[in-house]
């Protein structure tokens, strides 16, 4: 008896209009959505190579020491999985040659989107009068007359209006996986593939979740207007006003300063740091003055030759004062003399207490028990466990930019140790060489982005996915207990 309730219900389900509905509009949004999001995946690569291309270029033809690493930035290429799911932007991205304000006000339908918004109010559409409208219209006392147990019927209906949800969903990815299949701009390993069949999996517990938040309210509800009425408001509230009030809530109880606090702040100290610099190089200088005399004014008309300077110095007296030393060992002495000092003043300034690195790393910390907070709480809602499960597989979410931050911070250390022996083996070699003058870079470490393993992942978005299992056991475990003591009269 159990498939012949899958089968009725199955077929009822196919037979109806909304069944017609939802599959033409699954197939158009996901295939629109798939080839839309391909071009921005092509055109942000393109841009990617050509940050990349510059950056290169630059080193080749200007790179000086006071330029190499301000102008050596590791550069995040596009998500594998761009064209099924939105990345959030880093700072690197936060800008493209291709600007476009239309995405902001009118954002990009993607996978997410069409798996939170279009398929689970569908799963409610095909849910909402799977008990209450049959007995509306007679049909579960009838049913229920032919001694077919209630656990039986409630299972067959769960079974078969799965199945049938399914059809339209499962036809409509296919099409997404064949078009990226065929697409040459788009270039998928083996571990892309998994994480999709994992994202697969992901969703159809999300779409089974609201199927059975359907079930549930029809057990409860006498009539179908009534349950899809109920099924409206609860899905408001778990899609859109949980997600959206948690870091709002969050705020409230983690505050942080604002950015243009830290900013004044920040700017405060870097003013004195320069202040008290500039106060130690002015003592050096008439304490050398006194000294060197005349051979201290000449040095002085140099702009001391660019050694102490705060703000940039023309060629021409580094070139001068570089020649003059060459000429006059005294000179000489009195410019290394000079260098070291400012050397020792400069490093005494770099030794104060970085008041700003510490306000810096606090607020690192409260911004990130702030946001963790935000997320734990928001885990209450299947939107939100379903979203954490989804960018976390994919790359495309908050754990990914973590993930790059930190990866590019590796990197840069690697760079100031590259940095460093490049620089001083240049001036052992010429010791006319300053920080103006040209090098090979070429043999720099170069970044590349590798993306956190699957494991790693997979790790990371299991919790969220038992939260979604969860809602299932409940949800299924409501819709039982409704159903045992539902009146079919």
């Amino acid at each position: 008896m159990l498939k012949t309730i899958i089968a009725r219900e199955f077929l009822n389900n196919i037979l109806n209009l909304r069944f017609m509905i939802g599959l033409v509009f699954c197939l158009i949004i996901t295939v629109a959505c798939i080839v839309i999001l391909s071009a921005d995946y092509r055109q942000e690569l393109a841009d990617y190579n050509l940050r990349v291309n510059l950056q290169d270029e630059f080193l080749r033809n200007y790179a000086t020491e006071d330029r190499f690493f301000l102008s050596t930035h590791a550069h995040k290429p596009p998500e594998q999985f761009r064209p099924f799911v939105i990345g959030i932007p880093g700072k690197e991205n936060s800008e493209s040659f291709d600007e476009n304000p239309l995405p902001i006000l009118f954002p990009h339908l993607d996978f997410l989107f069409i798996v939170t918004i279009i398929m689970s109010l569908l799963a409610i559409l095909f849910s909402y009068d799977a008990i209450a409208g049959e007995r509306q219209s007679g049909t579960l006392r009838l049913v229920i007359s032919n001694s077919i147990s209630r656990t039986k019927i409630l299972l067959g209906k769960f079974i078969g209006g799965i199945a049938s949800l399914l059809i339209p969903f499962i036809l409509a990815l296919l099409t997404g996986v064949l078009y990226i299949s065929i697409n040459p701009s788009i270039q998928w390993d083996g571990s892309a593939w998994v994480e999709l069949a994992l994202l697969t999996a992901a969703s159809i517990t999300f779409i089974t979740l609201f199927y059975l938040l359907g079930l549930m309210v029809s057990t409860f509800s006498r009539y179908s207007s009534t349950s899809i009425l109920n099924c409206l408001f609860l899905w408001v509230l778990l899609i859109l006003v949980i997600p959206n009030v948690c870091p709002y809530i969050s705020a409230q109880l983690y505050r942080i300063p604002s950015i243009k606090e830290i900013e004044m702040l920040n700017e405060e100290i870097g003013l004195h740091s320069t202040k008290v610099y500039r106060e130690r190089i002015d003592e050096i200088a008439k304490r050398l003055k006194r000294n060197y005399g005349e051979l201290w004014s000449e040095f002085e008309s140099m702009k001391f030759g660019g050694i102490g300077r705060v703000g940039r110095v023309e060629s021409k007296h580094r070139k001068a004062a570089q020649q003059r030393a060459e000429a006059d060992p005294e000179f000489k002495a009195m410019m290394d003399a000079f260098r070291e000092e400012a050397e020792k003043a400069l490093k005494f300034v770099q030794s104060m207490p970085k008041e700003y690195d510490m306000l810096k790393k606090d607020l690192e910390t409260k911004a990130a028990a702030q946001t963790k907070f935000a997320k734990n709480l928001a885990c209450i809602s299947p939107f939100a466990n379903f979203v954490y499960v989804a960018r976390d597989l994919t790359g495309t979410g908050l754990r990914s930019l973590e993930y790059f931050e930190n990866t590019k911070s590796k990197y840069e250390k690697l760079l100031i140790g590259y940095r460093r022996r490049k620089f001083e083996q240049a001036r052992k070699n010429d010791p006319t060489f300053d920080g103006y003058s040209l090098l090979d870079v070429s043999d720099r470490p170069r970044f590349v982005f590798k993306e956190e393993s699957l494991k790693d992942k997979l790790n990371a978005v299991l919790p969220y996915w038992g939260i979604l299992v969860l809602f299932n056991v409940v949800f299924f475990a409501a819709a039982f207990a409704g159903f045992m003591r539902y009146d079919v009269r």
